[in-house]
């Protein structure tokens, strides 16, 4: 799992600007299908800390779980 370089959070976000076209939804509104058109990315943001990076490696570090 990925888990924050700064605070352990392993929870991160990721804000666009383009459209999201839901083509068809189910009687509980999820998409089943849908189309989108993503003309801008943001950086990656922990969730928690706020700590930012163009790619996820750059604010995160792979953690291996225990069974």
């Amino acid at each position: 799992m990925w888990k924050c370089k700064k605070c352990g959070c392993n929870r991160f976000f990721q804000t666009f600007r383009g459209i999201f076209s839901i083509l068809k939804a189910d009687k509980n509104q999820e998409p089943i299908e849908s189309h989108n058109d993503i003309l801008k990315y943001s950086k990656f943001y922990c969730d928690k800390c706020k700590k930012s990076g163009w790619t996820l490696d750059e604010i995160a570090e792979w953690v291996e779980e225990d069974d």
